[in-house]
């Protein structure tokens, strides 16, 4: 079983800080100045952790397609046959980018993290 680990963007300084608690001491005094995102528990292949909010690419390339990972509930369909006959859809909870050909499970080992939804 994995440890949970935080990115924990702090809005008023903006900067991160990495916890195992999603919820720093100072969020029960200053209301909406944390954001918490959890890590996924993969890493890119450059061996860096992956985050939820971070933006993703494939291996950095110019053209690649840049999407923020996600968590939360999302399916995706399989295609079969050369007419492409759709299997039924698979829903799920967890991590994913939003893309109709591509979840991030399937690509941990071309995915480099390039930013993140913060700008930073």
């Amino acid at each position: 079983m994995r440890k949970f680990k935080f990115k924990i963007w702090d809005k008023e300084k903006k900067c991160f800080y990495i916890s195992e608690n999603p919820y720093p001491e100072e969020s029960y005094k200053v209301k909406d100045r944390f954001i918490s995102l959890e890590c996924t528990g993969l890493k890119d292949k450059n061996d860096k952790e992956i985050f939820e909010g971070d933006i993703i690419s494939i291996n950095n390339e110019k053209s690649s397609i840049k999407l923020p990972v996600k968590f939360g509930r999302y399916s995706f369909e399989k295609f079969i046959g050369e007419c492409g006959e759709i299997t039924d859809a698979t829903e799920l909870y967890g991590f994913y980018v939003e893309n109709e050909y591509l979840y991030i499970q399937m690509l941990k080992e071309n995915v480099i993290v390039t930013g993140n939804i913060f700008g930073i």
